[in-house]
């Protein structure tokens, strides 16, 4: 039996009060941490869904503009957190940290105004993996290659989503930086080949384009062979340098400013360890000009590109020719191959065999681009212009003596405009030549006629009517040619008959292959053999004599036709036996036949 005070006998409630008493603080002590541990979990769940809320990161006024342009981008439905953690806890954990660190800075006024992150390419890829599988895909007018650019080595270079889609694209979220793909291709390289060639971003347009006055097929230039740096060509200004200065805006210590020159290792740390865009190290590379009206000086410089070394820009008679510019009394006329963009380069080609110093311009430039038909078009205006410089050229001559010493001012200017198209070569920009010409031919007369001088006439035939057509066949009534057979000659139907391009021909997109006029022979003949006849109604029928057959028929002397005589000796008849067409011919009915029995009055039998 035990007693009170025992070892082994059961506390009295006293004791057990005692021991409840002491062991309280204890409890106490694991509810309240129990309890802060719940807060705790729950404070940092909720921090952690809150801050993961896009509206949370714009509440910070130095993140307002990134967030606005989140909003009106093709990502406003994903959260920041899905791009800018990568995936896993580890990053979840250091990116939530470095948050709240930027919290802390910002609450504490020791923040930065240009807030600066990274995006792992695995938090892109969550959802555009698919884009290295799709191979090349059309992009605005580039097509382009993801896998190529992110899976294979680019210059030498292992490149990043973020190498192309920045935030430097101001107002744009994440958008592709088109001045970095410009300088990475263009930086270091000659127009039109390695990464600089045109065709390896762009194809080539199927459409037709209209440049000023020119109408372009761009189908031909792959049916001819064209470059494309013939018309376009990269403006001048910068090739993506990299001013030493801008080093020392990031770095002030010595050891990394001597690594300046070594561009592997720059490329490695701000390219594919780290994005640093390409712009804050390089200055930018413009890849296509400006508004025309915006930039017209910096197209004259274009044009002369590589030949201003001679022609200097400004100075240079081929220059203003080309640009339309630098006449007296003339309205500016730009040539319709400037107004589409060609640059002198673009005609003075190098040709195989034919090196040296300078690329002269030849007919086959014009068809190069053109076709094989223009090399008639080419030489008219090559010889149309020489042919009149050269008849201007001996009225100059001859006003200058009968002028004296001081003469007008209307001479001066009419030997302005003469030396500019003598100097610059009227092929450049033939309408605009042909206008100076006559300019200097006007004003010749007006010195002529201020000191009583009789006025010259214009040493030139013109079409007396103006013609679409006349903007490539200016000079057109000077050539002649063949026509079923027979001479032909422009001059007496363009400006004798005063006959429009239209009565002949078609236009060009309505002519059939191989198509010179609209009709056959025997459409000359309606016209000409009908005058012969002397109808009512035509020059012939009015009292004039009937047409000289010879101007067409001039090569019959050569010919001899079979007949139920034997052959027909045209040139003995004509030349010999002193006999006319009409002797044989019946003029009076269209088109002329044989007369019968014409043979029997000079041959028997």
């Amino acid at each position: 039996m035990t007693t009170p005070g025992d070892p082994g006998a059961p506390a009295g409630p006293l004791a057990r009060l005692r021991a409840r008493l002491a062991s309280a603080p204890l409890r106490t002590a694991g509810f309240a941490a129990a309890l802060l541990v719940a807060i705790g979990i729950v404070a940092t769940g909720t921090a952690m869904e809150v801050s993961s809320r896009p509206r949370f990161c714009g509440s910070c006024h130095i993140m307002a503009p990134y967030y606005e342009s989140w909003k009106d981008s093709s990502h406003k439905n994903i959260a920041c957190v899905e791009c800018h953690i990568p995936p896993g806890v580890t990053a979840e954990l250091r990116k939530k940290y470095e948050a709240l660190s930027m919290v802390a800075r910002y609450f504490t006024g020791t923040y930065g105004t240009n807030p600066w992150t990274e995006i792992d390419d695995a938090a892109c890829l969550r959802c555009h993996e698919r884009r290295l599988l799709i191979g090349k895909e059309l992009i605005g007018d580039v097509l382009f290659d993801h896998a190529a650019h992110l899976v294979e080595m680019r210059r030498g270079k292992t490149l990043r989503c973020t190498s192309c889609h920045s935030q430097i694209v101001q107002g744009s979220h994440i958008a592709v930086t088109t001045s970095t793909c410009i300088l990475c291709h263009f930086k270091g390289q000659v127009a039109g080949f390695g990464t600089a060639r045109c065709t390896l971003c762009h194809h080539v347009p199927d459409k037709v384009v209209k440049a000023g006055s020119t109408t372009f097929n761009h189908a031909d230039a792959s049916r001819f062979g064209m470059d494309c740096t013939w018309c376009h060509a990269r403006p001048e200004g910068s090739d993506g340098e990299v001013p030493r200065e801008r080093c020392v805006t990031c770095h002030n210590q010595a050891a990394r400013l001597e690594k300046y020159g070594d561009t592997d290792l720059l490329h490695r740390k701000h390219v594919t360890e780290h994005k640093v865009d390409c712009l804050d190290c390089h200055l930018s590379i413009q890849h296509v000009a400006p508004a025309r009206v915006e930039a017209a000086a910096a197209r004259i410089e274009s044009a002369a590109s590589a030949c201003r070394s001679c022609h200097a820009a400004g100075h240079s008679p081929q220059l203003s020719l080309y640009t339309g510019t630098g006449g007296r009394g003339v309205t500016p006329m730009p040539s319709p191959m400037f107004e589409a963009g060609v640059r002198c380069e673009g005609c003075h080609i190098t040709l195989p065999g034919h090196g040296g110093a300078v690329n002269r311009a030849s007919d086959v430039a014009c068809m190069a681009c053109h076709g094989p038909k223009y090399r008639a078009i080419y030489m008219s205006w090559k010889d149309g212009a020489a042919s009149r410089v050269a008849a201007l050229r001996r009225q100059v001559d001859e006003t200058a003596r009968a002028l004296g010493g001081a003469p007008p001012a209307a001479f001066a200017d009419a030997r302005h405009n003469f030396d500019l198209v003598a100097a610059g070569r009227g092929v450049h920009n033939i309408g605009y030549a042909y206008a100076l010409l006559r300019r200097s031919h006007d004003d010749l007369n007006a010195a002529r006629r201020s000191r009583g001088l009789a006025p010259l006439p214009t040493p030139w035939k013109e079409a007396p009517f103006q013609s679409a057509c006349l903007a490539c066949h200016e000079g057109i009534e000077a050539q002649r040619g063949e026509i079923f057979g027979r001479a032909f000659a422009h001059e007496p139907h363009v400006v004798g008959a005063k006959l429009d391009c239209a009565n002949c021909h078609r236009p060009h997109e309505e002519r059939q292959k191989g198509e010179s006029v609209r009709f056959e022979a025997s459409g000359c003949e309606a016209c000409h053999h009908r005058a012969s006849t002397g109808a009512p109604g035509t020059a012939a029928g009015a009292g004039a004599p009937p047409a000289d057959c010879l101007t067409c028929h001039a090569g019959i002397r050569q010919k001899k036709v079979k007949s139920f005589r034997g052959d027909f000796d045209h040139a003995f008849h004509l030349d010999e036996a002193g006999q006319t067409c009409a002797d044989c011919h019946d003029l009076s009915s269209a088109p002329p036949r044989l007369k019968q029995d014409t043979c029997a009055g000079c041959h028997e039998g």
